[in-house]
C-alpha cells in the first residue's frame, strides 16, 4: 500500500527517539520520575476500542487441473466497502518486571451485494448478481521480555503467535462464462475459510512524556508456513496515551497491516493481498 513508507518510517522514529529522551538506565528515580512511571507501569490492562480502516484487499483463485483462475479487486471491482469501522479487544499482564503477556483481537464484518454486475474476473465473465462478503478475524498473543526499562521508558521484545482467520464468500448468478464458456447452472460459489496460527516476532516501545501523556510505537513481523498456509505479515502501530489517573486511560494512534497469503490446497490455490491502514482509538482500564 502506498502509505508503508511512512507508517514503518514513524515507527522508527518514535523507536529511536525513546532512547535519545530517556534517561540512563540505572539513573536514580526520583519522585518525579515515580509519577512518570505510573503511567506506562501498570501490572495489568484490559481495553475496549475501534480502528477506522481503509482497505485493499484482492484475492485470486486458480483451479489446477483447468488451470482457469478468477481474480477479484474486492473493493474496487466488486464494491466491498473500502473503510469500515472495527471493534477491537486488548490488553496485556505483567506478572514480573520481565516478563509478561499481550493480546488482542479483532474481526472485519463487510458484504456487498451487486445486483447488475458485469463484469471480467479473470477468466470468468460474471453478467448478473454478485455478492461478496469478508468476515476475517484476527488474533495475537505472544510473550513479551522487558529488554530495557527505567523510570520512563519501556522497550519489550515479544514472541508469540498470530491468528488469521480467514472468511472471505464469493456467490454469483446470473449470465455465467468460463474463458467465453457459458456456466449451464448460472452459478458460481467460492468460499475461504482458513485459520492459521502463524510464528511472530515484534518490539513494543513505550516512552512517559509527562505524568499524563506517553507515546509508543509496535512493530509486528508474521511469517511461516501452517498446513496449506503460507503467509508474511507486517503490523505497525504509533500511539499516543493519555491517562486520566492511574487506572484509567485513553488510547488513540494510526495503524499499517499488510499480509500477502497462499493457500495451496490439493486442487486450488488461492492467492491473498489484505490491506489495511487507518485511525485507532479505546479506552483501558489497569492497575
Amino acid at each position: 500500500m502506498k502509505y508503508e513508507s511512512n507508517f514503518l518510517a514513524c515507527g522508527l522514529i518514535m523507536f529511536v527517539s525513546i532512547f535519545v529522551s530517556s534517561p540512563a538506565h540505572g539513573q536514580s528515580v526520583t519522585m518525579a520520575d515515580a509519577a512518570y512511571s505510573k503511567n506506562v507501569g501498570r501490572k495489568l490492562s484490559i481495553g475496549l476500542g475501534f480502528g477506522y480502516e481503509r482497505f485493499d484487499t484482492n484475492f485470486k483463485f486458480t483451479n489446477k487441473s483447468s488451470g482457469r483462475s478468477v481474480y477479484v479487486d474486492a473493493e474496487s471491482t466488486l464494491g466491498l466497502p473500502d473503510a469500515q469501522s472495527v471493534p477491537m479487544i486488548y490488553g496485556y499482564w505483567r506478572p514480573s518486571e520481565k516478563h509478561g503477556i499481550g493480546f488482542s483481537f479483532f474481526k472485519i464484518d463487510r458484504e456487498a451485494t451487486l445486483f447488475a454486475v458485469d463484469e471480467n474476473l479473470g477468466d470468468l465473465t460474471v453478467t448478473g448478481k454478485a455478492t461478496l462478503s469478508d468476515k476475517t478475524r484476527f488474533y495475537y498473543v505472544s510473550y513479551n521480555y522487558t529488554a530495557y526499562q527505567d523510570a520512563r521508558s519501556y522497550v519489550f521484545l515479544s514472541l508469540g503467535l498470530y491468528g488469521l482467520d480467514l472468511r472471505y464468500q464469493l456467490d454469483a448468478t446470473g449470465n455465467i462464462s468460463y474463458q467465453g464458456v457459458p456456466v449451464a447452472s448460472g452459478v458460481y460459489s467460492q468460499e475461504v475459510s482458513q485459520f492459521a496460527p502463524l510464528p511472530l516476532i515484534g518490539i513494543d516501545a513505550w516512552f512517559a512524556l509527562t505524568p499524563k501523556w506517553a507515546i509508543g510505537t509496535k512493530v509486528s513481523l508474521v511469517g511461516g508456513r501452517y498446513e496449506d498456509i503460507s503467509a508474511a505479515v507486517v503490523e505497525t502501530r504509533v500511539r499516543a496515551k493519555y491517562a486520566f489517573n492511574q487506572h484509567l486511560g485513553l488510547y488513540f494512534g494510526i495503524n499499517y497491516f499488510q499480509a500477502e497469503i497462499d493457500i495451496n490446497e490439493d486442487n486450488r490455490r488461492t492467492e491473498i493481498s489484505y490491506g489495511f491502514d487507518g485511525v485507532i482509538a479505546g479506552l483501558d482500564v489497569g492497575f
